[in-house]
C-alpha cells in the first residue's frame, strides 16, 4: 500500500533555563494510507509531541518527515498551514471547540479558513452533524451538549473538512464507557471510508480497536514483549 507518513530519525528537545529534555529520540515510523495505527504509552513518554509533529503543529529538531511523499522540512510556515488545514483532521481529548459558537458554527470552521461560501460551508457542517448522530443539536453550544455529544461535534468538524489522516489524541480518555465506544465506532468508520487514522492512547483496551500499535516509552518506539 502507498505509504502516507513517514518519519526518519526524528527528534526533539525541550530546552529550559536550566536543562534540556529530549522528548523523542530517532523516532522511524512508517505509516500506509488507509491503516489504523494506535501510538501507545504512559503520560511523558513522548506520544503527544510525536502526534504535534504529525499533524505539522510542531517541528522536529532532526530528521526528515515525510507527509504524503512530500518533505515538511522544506515547506515554510504558510504551506505548513495549507498542509495542515486539507490534508489533516484532529480530535483532541479536551474537544477545543470554541464556547460562543453553535455546533454547526464549530464544525464549519475550518472550511471558513479556506473560504468556502457560507451556504455550502454550512451544508457540509450540517451533513458531518447528522454523520455523527448531531443533526438535532447543531444549534446548541458546547457547554449545552454531553461530553460525548461535544466530542462527536469534535468529530463532525474533523470530517468536514474531509482529510486524509486523522490524529486523535486520547480522543475518549475524558469521556464514560458508552460515549467512549461510540467515539471509536465513528473513527473506525472514518477509517473504512479510507481515511488514515493514528490514534494516541495509553490504554490497551482503545489501543486493541487499531489494525497495528507502536509503543513509545522515554521518546522512542520500542518492541512489544
Amino acid at each position: 500500500m502507498k505509504e502516507i507518513i513517514r518519519l526518519e530519525n526524528i527528534s526533539k528537545t525541550y530546552r529550559t533555563k536550566s536543562r534540556k529534555l529530549a522528548v523523542l529520540s530517532g523516532i522511524q515510523l512508517s505509516v500506509a494510507e488507509g491503516e489504523f495505527t494506535a501510538v501507545i504509552g504512559q503520560s511523558g513518554s513522548g506520544k503527544s509531541t510525536l502526534m504535534n509533529i504529525l499533524g505539522c503543529l510542531d517541528r522536529a529538531d532532526s530528521g526528515i518527515y515525510y507527509l504524503d511523499g512530500i518533505s515538511v522540512n522544506c515547506m515554510n510556515e504558510k504551506e505548513i498551514s495549507w498542509i495542515r488545514s486539507r490534508k489533516v483532521g484532529f480530535i483532541f481529548q479536551s474537544f477545543n471547540l470554541i464556547p460562543s459558537m453553535n455546533a454547526l458554527e464549530n464544525v464549519s470552521l475550518p472550511l471558513m479558513y479556506r473560504r468556502v461560501r457560507r451556504s455550502e460551508r454550512e451544508k457540509i457542517a450540517a451533513e458531518a452533524l447528522k454523520r455523527v448522530g448531531l443533526f438535532d443539536r447543531m444549534n446548541h453550544l458546547p457547554n449545552e451538549m454531553s461530553g460525548g455529544q461535544q466530542q462527536r461535534t469534535a468529530i463532525a468538524r474533523a470530517i468536514a473538512a474531509n482529510p486524509k489522516i486523522l490524529l486523535a489524541d486520547e480522543p475518549t480518555g475524558s469521556l464514560d464507557k458508552k460515549s467512549g465506544e461510540e467515539i471509536l465506532s465513528i473513527i473506525k468508520e472514518m477509517n473504512n471510508d479510507g481515511v488514515t487514522v493514528v490514534m494516541i492512547t495509553h490504554d490497551n483496551g482503545i489501543a486493541a480497536h487499531a489494525d497495528r500499535r507502536i509503543c513509545i516509552s522515554d521518546g522512542r518506539i520500542i518492541p512489544e514483549d
